[in-house]
């Protein structure tokens, strides 16, 4: 049996979102997930930056990828309602069909 092979984000969609969340991702960090959840990274990237400028957290993404058909974050430094932004971004990927590949910049995000 041969293993899945990661599926990684399309370099529009990866640049667009570290260029719109520096303080997340470097300007290298891979996305390991379909393009299709690019819009779900965008919203979960805005909810979680306004709660760690809100707090004064030190949140550190090491990993964004998916794992069994899921979206699967991990983060250094959080807290409560950081760990529960993670978790509904998590939850609402299995929502989405790999299949559709939008790209952020021409959604206007």
């Amino acid at each position: 049996m041969i293993p899945e092979q990661a599926a990684f984000m399309n370099e529009e969609n990866s640049k667009h979102l570290c260029a719109a969340y520096p303080e997340l991702y470097g300007a290298q960090f891979a996305f390991a997930c379909p393009d299709s959840w690019a819009p779900l990274l965008h919203e979960f990237s805005k909810e979680l930056l306004e709660h760690i400028r809100a707090t004064g957290l030190t949140v550190t993404i090491t990993d964004v990828k998916e794992k069994h058909k899921e979206l699967r974050i991990c983060a250094d430094g959080t807290d409560a309602r950081a760990d529960e932004i993670i978790e509904i971004a998590e939850q609402s990927s299995r929502h989405i069909p790999a299949e559709e590949y939008p790209y952020l910049s021409r959604l206007g995000l």
